[in-house]
């Protein structure tokens, strides 16, 4: 950046110069045809200064307390000569010394709060720092981009009439040895030539990359589902006993008290036990198919703004609940994270018409860089899957789906999609 500046100064100066009209011989003024005069330039802007440059690092200074804490715990030794070099960057292998060096020396010697302090201070310094730091090289790229457009600004420069051919010089004196006089002037400047012929064209450039693949085909058609069978007639109720006749009434005694009532009649008999119903018999449970394929269509809104369609084919019942399942990815329109094909292991939970599923597995993903700066393409990837099927018919369910990517690429993406879409089972 320091040698970008000056540079830039240089040239600054140099131009300065050049538009100011610089030092020259005078044109030549013939009295017999006076001649326009050129305008005189303008003058130029005044330029941005540049920011100063950081100073260069000192050893010791603001961290010096928690640098004389962490060399005398061990966790830094220095090179073998003896030096440190606090002002050179440190590297990971480094790093990892030093954390070495703090994990086998604790729990016995760790940090007190005191010395917690120290390091948190040095920590908060050079943060500090590395704001102002930040702060200069900001006003630095600030200036560049004044300069830049000061740069862009400056008016063409504008070139002064050629002055008209001087007049011929006296010859000179015979010399001693009779020399010829000097030449006389030279010629007025010959018309400019045509413009060359044009340049061959460039070669064609490269075939495009060949377009989306088509939507999928449309879904069959369900076939009808089978009738319920008829549930069975309730038993007839038991018929009610007769009641049993009233005593008759007691003679009415002569002025006497009432006499006792009649004993009670006989309780009649219980009427015949009615026939039994058919017992309940609970409906079967809805039955469901292992094998399945299934297609959505969906947006990609996260780290891309496009959409893409997922076809799928497996079986969630290879054993018991456990199953595997193919999925591929296929861009249609806009910017997504690429077509990518996938196996994973399945985990099936079902309740009714309900199946929950999980799933872990793998990827490879034909569009991204295998590295960050790499120029080939084709990346691995690690899946998670989270979904729900509702099953409509026996042979048609609705799904949704959320599926996480992470790249093995060097990057550390994560890269997640929600899906709904179709199910046919057979």
């Amino acid at each position: 950046m320091k040698y970008t500046l000056m540079s830039t100064t240089l040239t600054l100066l140099i131009g300065s110069s050049a538009l100011a009209g610089g030092a020259g011989p005078a044109p030549i003024v013939t009295p017999a045809k006076p001649q326009p005069v050129a305008p005189a330039p303008r003058p130029m802007p005044a330029m941005p200064q540049p920011a100063m440059v950081m100073p260069p690092c000192t050893e010791g200074g603001w961290a010096k307390e928690a640098i004389d804490l962490v060399t005398s715990k061990g966790l830094f030794i220095g090179y073998p000569d003896g030096s440190f070099d606090w002002c050179n960057a440190i590297t990971r292998q480094e790093v990892a010394q030093v954390l070495a060096r703090l994990l086998a020396q604790m729990p016995a010697n760790t940090f007190n709060p005191a010395e917690l302090d120290v390091i948190r201070k040095g920590v908060q310094d050079a943060l500090d720092g590395l704001k102002a730091l930040t702060a200069r090289v900001d006003a630095q790229d600030q200036a560049i981009a004044d300069l830049q457009a000061a740069l862009n600004n400056l008016p063409a420069p504008t070139v002064g009439a050629t002055g008209p051919a001087g007049p011929a010089g006296e010859a000179g004196p015979a010399g001693p040895a009779g020399e010829a006089g000097p030449a006389g002037p030279a010629g007025a400047q010959g018309e400019v030539g045509p413009a060359g012929a044009a340049g061959a064209d460039g070669a064609a450039g490269p075939a495009g990359p060949a377009g989306p693949a088509g939507p999928a085909g449309a879904q069959g058609e369900v076939g009808p589902a089978g009738a319920d069978g008829a549930d069975g007639a309730d038993g007839a109720d038991g018929a009610d006993g007769a009641d049993g006749a009233d005593g008759a009434d007691g003679a009415d005694g002569a002025a006497g008290p009432a006499g006792p009532a009649g004993p009670q009649g006989i309780q009649g008999e219980v009427g015949p036990q009615g026939p039994a119903g058919r017992d309940f018999v609970p409906p079967a449970a809805p039955f469901r198919y292992g094998n399945y394929i299934g297609a959505s269509y969906y947006g990609v809104l996260q780290n891309a703004v496009g959409t893409m369609a997922r076809v799928m084919v497996g079986n969630d019942a290879l054993f018991g609940n456990f199953g595997v399942r193919l999925t591929g990815d296929i861009t249609v329109s806009g910017s997504t994270p690429g077509n990518s094909a996938s196996g994973i292991l399945t985990y099936r939970g079902t309740t009714g018409r309900f199946d929950g599923i999980l799933g872990v597995g793998g990827g490879y993903n034909f569009d991204r860089p295998s590295t960050p700066n790499s120029t080939g393409t084709g990346s691995t990837f690690g899946e998670l899957l989270i979904g729900v099927d509702y099953r409509v018919l026996d042979r048609v369910a609705l799904f949704g789906e959320a599926r996480q990517h992470y790249y093995f690429d060097g990057t550390n993406d994560n890269i997640s999609s929600v899906a709904a879409g179709l199910k046919f089972r057979f």
